[in-house]
C-alpha cells in the first residue's frame, strides 16, 4: 500500500510542474550548492515526477556523476526519460515504484527530494529508509513549504489574497501538513540524521513577469476539484483559465509587490549506525516520548 496523501490532478500535471520547477529552480539550486552537491556524485532524486530536479542535478555532478529518479507515477516518468533523451544525457535512469519499497542502490553519495515529505503520511520512516541507501557521511536534502506565514500584497490585492487561501483551506481540509518545512529539522533527527542546516526563505516580487502569478494559480488549477468539492469556492468563482493574468493585472495595475508562498531547506550528513541511534534516542527524550 502506498504512503503518501498526493492530492494534485494528474491532468496537466507536467505542465503545471515545470512551471513550478523555472519559479523554484534558484532556491532549489542554492539548496543543492550548500548542502555539498557537487560534480562527479551518484545522487538519488526522489519524488522525481517529470523530471525537473533530476536536470538541475544532472547539470551539477556533470558527465562523470550519475543521478537516479524515482517516482510512482509511470507516465510522468516517460515525460522525464524524453526529456533526458532530448538533453542526450546518459548517466540519468529513472525507477518506477514507491518511496518505501522500491529497489535502490546502497551507495548513493546524496538524496534530495523537492516538495516530497508534505505528501507522505510516514515522513521519518522515509527519510530513515532513503537515509539507509546513501553512503555514511553523505547528504540528504528536501525543499518544502510552509504554509503558516502569511502571504501579503502592498497595496493589497484582494484576488491574490483570496486565491492563496482558497489553495490554504483546500490543503487544510485534505489534512495536508500546515508547518512541514519547519518541521523537517526535528524530523530530521529522528530519523537518525546529523543535526541539519536549515532556511526559509519568501518569494518576493512584482511586474509583469514575475512567476509568483502563475506559481499561485497553477497550484489552485490542481486543488480545483477539492476547493470544488469541499464548497470553499465554484468553479465559476475561480476562473481558473484567466486567473494568472487576472492575479497579475490587479498586481500591476497598482504597481504592487507581493510576498508570496515560503520554502524551507534542510540537509544533513548521514551518521554511523551507534551515532543515529543516539541521536533518535535524544530527539525522542527532547520530545517527551522515549520509552
Amino acid at each position: 500500500m502506498s504512503d503518501n496523501t498526493y492530492i494534485f490532478e494528474l491532468s496537466e500535471e507536467a505542465k503545471r510542474l515545470g512551471k513550478q520547477a523555472q519559479f523554484l529552480a534558484p532556491l532549489t539550486q542554492r539548496m543543492c550548492e550548500d548542502a555539498g552537491i557537487k560534480a562527479g556524485m551518484k545522487v538519488l532524486d526522489v519524488g522525481c515526477g517529470a523530471g525537473d530536479v533530476t536536470l538541475l542535478l544532472a547539470e551539477m555532478v556533470g558527465p562523470h556523476g550519475i543521478i537516479v529518479g524515482v517516482d510512482r507515477n509511470p507516465t510522468l516518468l516517460e515525460i522525464a526519460s524524453a526529456r533526458v533523451r532530448a538533453a542526450g544525457l546518459t548517466n540519468v535512469s529513472f525507477v518506477n515504484g514507491d518511496l518505501f519499497t522500491v529497489p535502490l542502490d546502497d551507495d548513493f553519495d546524496a538524496v534530495v527530494g523537492r516538495l516530497v515529505l508534505v505528501h507522505v503520511q510516514d515522513k521519518v520512516a522515509l527519510l530513515r529508509r532513503l537515509s539507509a541507501h546513501v553512503r555514511p557521511g553523505g547528504i540528504v536534502a528536501f525543499q518544502e513549504p510552509d504554509h503558516t506565514l502569511q502571504v501579503a500584497t502592498l497595496p493589497k490585492v484582494g484576488l491574490f489574497e483570496q486565491a492563496w487561501n482558497w489553495r490554504l483551506e483546500a490543503t487544510r481540509r485534505a489534512g495536508i501538513e500546515r508547518q512541514m518545512g519547519l518541521k523537517m529539522y526535528g524530523m530530521f533527527l529522528d530519523a537518525g540524521l546529523s543535526t541539519p542546516e536549515v532556511r526559509l526563505e519568501q518569494m518576493v516580487g512584482g511586474g509583469p513577469n514575475w512567476g509568483g502569478y502563475e506559481h499561485l494559480s497553477g497550484l489552485v488549477r490542481g486543488l480545483l476539484p477539492l476547493i470544488v468539492q469541499f464548497e470553499i469556492a465554484t468553479a465559476e468563482e475561480v476562473a481558473i483559465n484567466t486567473l494568472t493574468q487576472r492575479i497579475r493585472d490587479e498586481v500591476v495595475s497598482q504597481g504592487g509587490v507581493v510576498k508570496g508562498v515560503s520554502f524551507v531547506s534542510a540537509w544533513a550528513r548521514t551518521t554511523s549506525g551507534c551515532v543515529a541511534k543516539m541521536n533518535n534516542t535524544r530527539s525522542k527524550e527532547r520530545r517527551g516520548t522515549a520509552t
